[in-house]
């Protein structure tokens, strides 16, 4: 009986339902024959380039992390341990971020909390970014004048929430003596807000000076970049020319969409967004799904080459990783049913 408690598939069930309406919408809306005839109109000299841009984002990506960390393991480490930590997410959705934090322990010695936290940091670092650029771009992609202030209250709550965590980092001692005060009133509080509330404290705090922050800080926005120029580079040819914007409200949206559940490796949730972002500049939609497969392609392609040679690299055993997720999982689980 705790096995089917624990099982993974009741986790994954809700994404997976998901995946699948939205593939089932796609197929309904598009013309087969029209796809297939905008997929043969692939150029492949710019998916190799894509491919290279990708490489490098991944790249940049490590050096970013690698500074959340403090310099505490190579660039060679944090490349290939990004690599696998999105080879990872693919094979089981969400799962990359713990991986890269259990695998950090085998190259320096950190703790797995301590190596989550630099984690969390990055990704909000990310939806800070990602808030700025949806808000820079969907006053003129969309002309409704309701979604401008909803983007501004998004930016603000995710700015104020950045200058919480300053102030909290400077106030430790009282915001932990708060936590503990609410975990006892409020159940949901203990179980989805203070673990990762005192886990984003503690990640910033490994960073010991200034100069890593901002090194992280002007690393991920390089990665950003490149994701923009990837999804310029294949859009491009598909439509030929078209304002730089077009890919940056794109990129925002795809990095919105992506936090929706989802089946392994984001199947029909990837596709689905790409396709809706595009719906807005009047793209049809078998040329919009062909851009799509063909930019999910390139990405778990990469992705997989990537990772599979990392693992080679560092002598990593993919089952063993993925045991080692599903274990962390599985406490994680339990300790928020206590």
């Amino acid at each position: 009986m705790p096995e089917r408690k624990n099982s993974p598939w009741k986790r994954w069930l809700p994404g997976i339902l998901v995946s699948g309406i939205i593939i089932y919408v796609l197929i309904r809306l598009i013309d087969v024959d029209a796809f297939l005839s905008a997929i043969q109109r692939t150029n492949y000299l710019y998916v190799l380039a894509a491919i290279a841009l990708l490489v490098l984002a991944n790249l940049t990506r490590a050096c970013a992390w690698r500074e959340l960390l403090g310099r505490k393991i190579t660039l060679k480490d944090a490349f290939c341990i990004v690599n696998e930590g999105y080879l990872l997410n693919q094979i089981i959705p969400r799962s990359g971020e713990i991986g890269r934090a259990l695998l950090v322990n085998s190259v320096v010695d950190m703790n797995f909390f301590q190596a989550f936290s630099t984690i969390l940091i990055e990704r909000a670092m990310d939806l800070l970014i990602t808030a700025i650029l949806f808000l820079a771009t969907i006053g003129q992609a969309v002309a409704l004048e309701w979604i401008v202030p909803v983007a501004i209250t998004i930016l603000c709550v995710v700015a104020a929430g950045f200058i919480f965590l300053i102030w909290a980092i400077k106030r430790k001692e009282k915001v932990e003596n708060w936590c503990s005060r609410m975990e006892i009133r409020s159940p949901f509080f203990k179980k989805y807000i203070s673990a990762n509330l005192q886990a984003l404290i503690s990640g910033v705090e490994i960073i010991q000076n200034g100069h890593h922050l901002f090194s992280a800080i002007f690393w991920i926005v390089v990665s950003w970049s490149l994701w923009i120029a990837i999804t310029y580079l294949l859009l491009y040819g598909f439509i030929g020319a078209y304002p730089l914007w077009w890919a940056i409200f794109i990129q925002s949206v795809l990095a919105l969409g992506i936090a929706l559940p989802s089946a392994p490796a984001g199947l029909g949730v990837y596709e689905g967004t790409l396709v809706a972002a595009l719906t807005v500049f009047q793209i049809n939609n078998e040329v919009a799904l062909s851009f799509a497969v063909i930019m999910h392609v390139v990405q778990l392609t990469t992705i997989a080459v990537l990772g599979i040679s990392s693992l080679i690299i560092q002598g990593n055993s993919l089952s063993a990783l993925v045991d080692s997720v599903l274990q962390r999982l599985r406490i994680r689980r339990s300790e928020n049913d206590e």
